[in-house]
Parts: C-alpha cells; sequence; structure tokens
C-alpha cells in the first residue's frame, strides 16, 4: 500500500493504517536519526543532542506516541516529507529546551561549561532556520528535509523535480544563511 493512501486512511481514523504507517515511519526515522547522529558527531550542536538525549530508540518511541496526523490532505510524498521534516525538527528543538532547564549543580556546571552551550547554540540555529522559512521557503524546506530526514541531493532533487546543481546551491545557501544569523 501506498505511503500516501496509509496517510489519508489515518487522517480518516483507521487505526490499521495508523499502525502500519507509525512502523514505517518508526523505521525510517531510526535510520535517519542514527545516520544523522553519527555523521554529525563532531558539530556542536549534533553532539549535545547525541550525548545528551537517552537514546534514539527511546526518543522515537517517545515521538511515536506524539505523532498525530496532520490537519491538511497530503497529496505527494514531497508534502509528507515536509511534515516529517518538522515533525523531527520540533521534536529534537523539544529535547534541547528540556535538557536546557534541566537543574544543574554548581559541580555540572563547572564540568561541562562548554557542553551546556550548546542547547543556546541549537535554539540559535532553530530560530535561524524559522527566519530563513519566513524568507526563503523552499531553502528553508530543502535545508530541513537534508538535515532532519537525511535526504541527499540527489534525493531532494527527484522529490522537488529540480537539478542536483539546483538543490545544491540552495542548500549552501541556507547553510551560509544560518551560519550568519545563528
Amino acid at each position: 500500500m501506498d505511503i500516501i493512501d496509509l496517510l489519508n486512511k489515518w487522517q480518516n481514523n483507521c487505526k490499521r493504517s495508523e499502525e502500519t504507517l507509525k512502523i514505517l515511519i518508526y523505521d525510517h526515522l531510526k535510520k535517519i536519526c542514527k545516520t544523522h547522529l553519527q555523521s554529525h558527531r563532531t558539530q556542536v550542536e549534533a553532539s549535545f543532542v547525541a550525548n545528551n538525549l537517552s537514546t534514539t530508540t527511546c526518543l522515537l518511541h517517545q515521538s511515536l506516541l506524539e505523532l498525530v496526523p496532520p490537519n491538511y490532505t497530503i497529496e505527494h510524498k514531497a508534502q509528507f516529507n515536509r511534515y516529517l521534516s518538522l515533525f523531527v525538527r520540533n521534536l529534537l528543538l523539544d529535547e534541547v529546551r528540556k535538557l536546557s532547564t534541566q537543574k544543574r549543580t554548581p559541580q555540572q556546571l563547572e564540568e561541562t561549561d562548554d557542553l551546556y552551550s550548546s542547547p543556546e547554540a541549537y535554539i540559535a540555529i532553530e530560530r535561524a532556520l524559522t527566519k530563513l522559512d519566513s524568507l526563503h521557503p523552499a531553502k528553508a524546506d530543502i535545508f530541513s528535509q537534508h538535515y532532519f530526514l537525511g535526504l541527499d541531493t540527489e534525493q531532494l532533487a527527484q522529490q522537488l523535480g529540480i537539478s542536483k546543481s539546483t538543490v545544491y546551491r540552495q542548500l549552501e545557501t541556507a547553510k551560509a544563511f544560518i551560519k550568519v544569523h545563528s
């Protein structure tokens, strides 16, 4: 069964479609999270998330409990990927916010001074991405699907019906914008 058909049935309260879709989403997101966290461990914000989230599996289990059908009709896979990338983005942001508000002893703060500057950096990146989305939604969409869903330039080009070089330029522009504004 097509993922869009499953999604439409889920939006119409079909429990079987919901279960099937959540299994597909879970497997897909688990691969993406694992790959994303491993490939970006050297980056401050990614290592902060990787070192402080309980586990990818635990996070995904919790997220699937919170996943609700979108309140709009999804007609093709590109829309579904936008929905999922926003879901992952918000999920990670919520986790970073939770971690940054936990009470810490002075000794913990001293031991992890560099680490705890990272939640703010991650939130600054989120704000820059929100600003990019308001000014250049296509660039923000490409950035989000690349980083939060793990789609490469070829997959994005095929999905969006544009050339790989256009995807690459949009992605590089988005990265530069976020770097300047975070």
